[in-house]
């Protein structure tokens, strides 16, 4: 499991830098609730339009994923740290967060269930 759930999280960034949404819809639970360092959230849906329409763009994105616990045999959270350039509402900035990522098996597949980043001090 602590592979599976590393390489999915390889996969999630890979595709939020791409802006492939097809990529990242497939690895994203229809219950998905998606919270943003600046306090909004999105769902499944908003969080894809956001990408698909240009309101958020990802330019160049980096992480580590520091440790993944297992919570049974169909769920594991994945904690790690994040950064990006992205370009929000017309804006250019960068971000940088500790993260939290809940990853759970849905008909026989691994999804993103949830993710709760925590916006790290500006430098």
């Amino acid at each position: 499991m602590q592979d599976d759930i590393r390489a999915l999280e390889a996969r999630r960034y890979a595709a939020m830098e791409a802006g492939d949404v097809t990529a990242l819809g497939g690895l994203l639970s229809d219950r998905l609730i998606y919270s943003h360092s600046d306090g909004s959230q999105d769902s499944k849906a908003s969080y894809l339009a956001t990408l698909s329409d240009g309101t958020l763009r990802y330019k160049k994105v980096w992480f580590e994923t520091k440790a993944v616990l297992e919570a049974g045999s169909d769920s594991a959270v994945a904690l790690g740290s994040m950064g990006a350039d992205i370009n929000r509402h017309g804006a250019d900035k960068t971000i940088g967060s500790l993260t939290c990522a809940v990853w759970a098996k849905e008909g026989g597949a691994w999804k993103l269930l949830a993710y709760q980043p925590t916006a790290l001090p500006k430098k």
